[in-house]
């Protein structure tokens, strides 16, 4: 069982030992839907989102082992994907809950999907962005796939 972090010793930590945590390496990664996605809003165009947490279990012959245990392992590590509530994207939501595994049917509305993909397995390509300024580089979720 994990220990909840002391956060009064991690405040007294010098700043200079404080690095930015280094993202997972690009590649495919065998993903466990966590809990219930989060609906929001953007805070820039107000546009509605439904953002799921991911726990990678199982890195595939892509991702490099060396970059993979230099980070530390993906143990600790959740990748967020997020899709867009708009009439143009909700296509992306939609093979998202199909490579889930949730099936398609006539009955079953896309909110009914949603609420059936705890604990559903996903295959997810990272990939690497940089950040708008160029100071940080991001991985994130550039596909996904039904895993076999």
């Amino acid at each position: 069982m994990a220990t909840a972090p002391n956060f009064a010793s991690l405040l007294d930590k010098p700043s200079s030992e404080i690095e930015r945590p280094k993202p997972l390496p690009q590649g495919h990664y065998v993903c466990v839907v966590k809990g219930l996605p989060v609906f929001d809003k953007s805070s820039k165009k107000q546009t509605e989102y439904v953002e799921f947490a991911l726990q990678p279990i199982e890195a595939q012959d892509d991702v490099d082992e060396d970059d993979l245990k230099a980070m530390g392992g993906f143990a600790d590590k959740t990748i967020r994907a997020t899709y867009y509530i708009t009439e143009k994207s909700l296509y992306r939501l939609k093979e998202f809950l199909t490579h889930c595994g949730i099936e398609e049917d006539d009955k079953v509305s896309l909110r009914e999907r949603i609420e059936a993909s705890p604990n559903c397995q996903v295959l997810v390509g990272l990939v690497h962005e940089a950040s708008n300024d160029g100071s940080a580089v991001y991985a994130n979720v550039g596909s996904t796939a039904a895993v076999e």
